[in-house]
């Protein structure tokens, strides 16, 4: 009786390893364009929230959520966010505890960039526990030649920047789910860490999950 408890012991802990396991690829759903508020609903609702914990977000709300953000939105491949000269400079990576992702806009995918947790690169205070961080990243080789100071994002970014978050905030407050625009993200140890071009620049970081009552 003792070996076999032993035996199913180590069956349900590699089940659970199993499970934890980054997939290479996650495919997102078709985003639920008939249900949910009102625009002016979700304007109501929109806030910056606190209290963030690390249950999961639904397959179909991450969905809608990462669409929101910079997703296609016409036959012609232009997005959801507006950006100066449609550059489209903006890139998305999501940051849960199982690895760190790259938002694949034209196949409205995540692909995995590095197994493990790196939530603690993404930002201050509650970002290390949060079931999910967004960092939006300028690629500057895209705005190449309009920041005079160099060595970081052009002007422009922080703009272009400012409708992908809002957008984010919207979706997050029609699903009910809580989220927070915040810096203090490690640039440097980001770009060492996932093996990121030098040429992707972080300009804001946003917390998305579920909060405490």
């Amino acid at each position: 009786m003792k070996r076999i408890s032993i035996l199913l012991a180590v069956v349900l802990i590699s089940l659970t390893a199993c499970a934890q396991k980054a997939p290479k690829v996650i495919r997102l759903l078709e985003p639920s364009y008939s249900e949910g508020l009102t625009l002016l609903q979700a304007l109501k609702e929109r806030k910056s929230s606190s209290g963030f914990t690390d249950r999961e977000i639904p397959l179909q709300d991450l969905s809608n959520i990462l669409w929101a953000a910079v997703g296609v939105n016409r036959e012609d491949g232009r997005r959801t966010a507006p950006t100066g000269s449609n550059r489209q400079e903006i890139e998305v990576y999501a940051f849960f505890k199982t690895g760190a992702y790259y938002y694949n806009f034209k196949d409205h995918t995540l692909e995995l960039v590095k197994e493990g947790d790196f939530r603690s690169l993404t930002g201050r205070g509650e970002a290390a526990g949060a079931a999910l961080d967004l960092l939006f990243f300028a690629d500057t080789d895209t705005t190449k030649g309009e920041n005079p100071d160099g060595g970081g994002a052009a002007t422009v970014s922080y703009v272009d920047v400012g409708y992908v978050s809002q957008n984010v905030y919207l979706a997050c407050a029609n699903a009910g789910i809580g989220s927070r625009a915040r810096g203090g993200w490690d640039q440097k140890k980001l770009t060492e860490t996932l093996g990121l071009r030098q040429s992707l620049v972080v300009v804001l970081g946003q917390t998305v999950g579920y909060c405490q009552k």
